[in-house]
């Protein structure tokens, strides 16, 4: 019970640490792309602010989990460069705050605080945010959006925590220790008789494995540690950071249209080897371009379409008693070989 339960916490974990960089990956883009920052110098102030926090964010939860849990470190070099990568993105004032009573030349290792506390770190993004909002460079929906994507991402830390300091309760883990003793005791007493020899082989797998596993449950119970099988806190941050750096450049770029500009959308060249068997998308195609030839469904009959749709809801209201639907035969260019009945039937 206690292996399975360490399992399912492990790959809660990944999903947590996923969610929470695709998340401040999601936040990087809307700043970037829906937030006008021409509107004012300022909102071009904050906007970079809080991309540059987001980044402290996810260095600061990196040295969290390092530093604190049942697998922190004890590497004075590796304190040392936690605390180094905090400072590179963290001004003066901010150290203050997230490192009472020191400045930045105190290494990690000789700091009296083994950590900073992340959250304080989202609201400083927030009062950018209200800034950037007080200059109306972006819309309201938007906004809220960010704010909900934010509160989602102190939410998946706070989970992640939750885990790595969670440990299962020791009466709980004594008896399974004790059961599996007394179980790999007697197992070679049971088997003798019919195994001979071979019960020293059998008993040494059992206990290998039975203890074995127990071992792998204790290392995924913490996965946010320094152990070669814990989760790589430090490829995540630099793959988010490189990301939202990337973010932040194309921003500034004109990109290529491609297509020209009565160019249709055709991906074609690239769909050969798709759905070979059913071939819907080259059934809709040649379905579409011979209604589209046929002028069934042009641009140029939407005016009679409208001009005519009054005078049909009319005699709808008076001839027809029920509604028959969609006819059998509409649908057969988008779903050949579906099967048509009538309400009648």
């Amino acid at each position: 019970m206690s292996r399975q339960e360490a399992n399912k916490q492990f790959w809660e974990a990944i999903s947590d640490l996923t969610m929470m960089c695709h998340l401040l990956r999601s936040i990087s883009m809307t700043i970037c792309g829906m937030v006008t920052w021409e509107v004012d110098a300022e909102v071009q102030v904050h906007a970079k602010r809080v991309i540059r926090l987001l980044a402290l964010y996810s260095l600061a939860v990196r040295e969290f989990f390092q530093r604190t849990g049942k697998n922190a470190t004890t590497s004075k070099e590796q304190m040392d460069r936690l605390r180094q990568d905090v400072a590179a993105l963290a001004g003066d004032t901010e150290w203050s705050i997230l490192y009472p009573g020191e400045d930045k030349r105190v290494s990690g290792s000789a700091s009296s605080h083994d950590t900073t506390r992340p959250s304080i770190i989202l609201f400083w993004v927030t009062l950018s945010l209200r800034k950037i909002m007080d200059y109306q460079a972006t819309e309201a929906p938007i906004m809220n959006g960010l704010l909900t994507q934010l509160a989602a991402v102190g939410a998946c830390f706070w989970n992640m925590d939750k885990i790595d300091k969670t440990q299962f309760p020791f009466p709980y883990c004594q008896v399974v220790k004790w059961l599996t003793i007394v179980f790999l005791g007697i197992l070679p007493f049971s088997i003798a008789a019919v195994c001979g020899w071979w019960t020293l082989m059998f008993s040494a797998i059992a206990a290998i494995g039975f203890f074995g596993l127990d071992e792998v449950a204790e290392i995924l119970e913490s996965p946010f540690g320094n152990d070669p099988n814990d989760l790589d806190l430090r490829g995540y941050c630099d793959a988010l950071m490189s990301d939202m750096e990337l973010i932040c450049q194309c921003r500034e770029l004109k990109l290529d249209f491609v297509l020209k500009e009565n160019e249709k959308v055709d991906f074609s060249h690239l769909l050969a080897n798709f759905d070979k068997q059913k071939q819907f998308h080259q059934h809709f195609k040649r379905q579409s371009v011979a209604l589209a030839q046929s002028g069934e469904f042009s641009r140029d009959k939407s005016g009679e379409f409208s001009h005519s749709s009054g005078s049909q809801e009319e005699a709808g209201r008076s001839g027809l008693k029920k509604d028959d639907g969609i006819r059998g035969e509409a649908l057969d260019s988008v779903m050949p070989g579906a099967v048509h009945t009538s309400r009648g039937e």
